[in-house]
């Protein structure tokens, strides 16, 4: 056990390998930063539209969970408040930068925003 207040960042693409650290994490600290693929399915979770996201559909609910433990412990999960989206998946793909929760249909999230 760390000095408090402690803080985690988790990243990746999938909750569905991340999920059994999310829920230790949650119990040893006060704020949990996520980032990489795995924010869309957290924004999903949290009834945002994520466009074409890479997104895990069948732990949607398992992210709400882990959100709602969050708040009833009294800790904080952070997602990015915006992101790099792009048209498509390719190198000359039209980019920009949107809020978090503003991800336009058609589009998908690539990355956390500057």
């Amino acid at each position: 056990n760390g000095k408090k207040p402690m803080a985690a960042i988790v990243g990746g693409s999938k909750v569905s390998s991340k999920i059994t650290v999310l829920e230790a994490l949650l119990d040893k600290c006060d704020k949990v930063i996520i980032g990489g693929g795995m924010v869309f399915t957290f924004l999903k979770a949290k009834g945002f539209n994520v466009g074409t996201s890479l997104v895990e559909d069948d732990f949607v609910d398992t992210a709400k969970e882990v959100l709602a433990k969050a708040e009833k412990l009294g800790k904080e999960i952070l997602l990015p408040i915006d992101i790099v989206i792009a048209d498509k998946f390719d190198a000359e793909a039209e980019t920009k930068v949107v809020s978090a929760e503003e991800i336009p249909d058609g589009w998908m999230g690539l990355d956390n925003g500057p």
